[in-house]
């Protein structure tokens, strides 16, 4: 089946383990996040808050084990809410929300770690920039709403040669 011919059914998946990390961050990769969309709400006194961002996640289940682009292949968007519950704390780097409100961030992958008891979850994104929540445990939802819209754009990552 070539990209654009499978049924829409929306996304949403939770990550609590690395495992689930993994099959979450390849859903999420290349997402489009106007940096006006996220937003850390803190908990009261000693009770964790949470981290929640709106992404326009490109759609790479449409194109199944498809490597290669093929000729007339439509490729899709679709708005995205990502929540990341259980956070102490959100530190950014090289994101400035006040000077960069007007910008859009390009997802490359979510990591989680633990260690020592403590744990974090990064996001990672192009131009060295990046989030990192510092959280009680890996809680992470991810949920598709609305309607996809049309891309001709399909992301690519060249392999730099070494």
């Amino acid at each position: 089946m070539g990209a654009g011919l499978t049924e829409y059914r929306p996304l949403k998946v939770r990550a609590e383990t690395a495992e689930d990390m993994t099959v979450m961050a390849a859903y999420l990769q290349d997402a489009v996040v106007p940096v006006e969309d996220m937003a850390f709400k803190p908990g009261a006194e000693a009770v964790p808050g949470e981290f929640v961002l709106v992404a326009h996640r490109f759609r790479w289940e449409m194109l199944g084990a498809q490597e290669k682009p093929v000729a007339g292949d439509r490729y899709e968007r679709v708005l995205c809410g990502i929540t990341v519950q259980g956070v102490f704390r959100a530190r950014l780097s090289g994101i400035d929300r006040q000077r960069d409100r007007d910008d859009f961030l390009n997802l490359l992958t979510v990591q989680a770690a633990e260690r020592d008891g403590a744990a974090h979850v990064d996001l990672i994104f192009a131009g060295d920039k990046a989030i990192r929540l510092e959280v009680a445990r890996t809680d992470i939802v991810v949920e598709d709403f609305g309607e996809p819209w049309p891309t001709i754009f399909r992301p690519h990552h060249p392999v730099e040669a070494r």
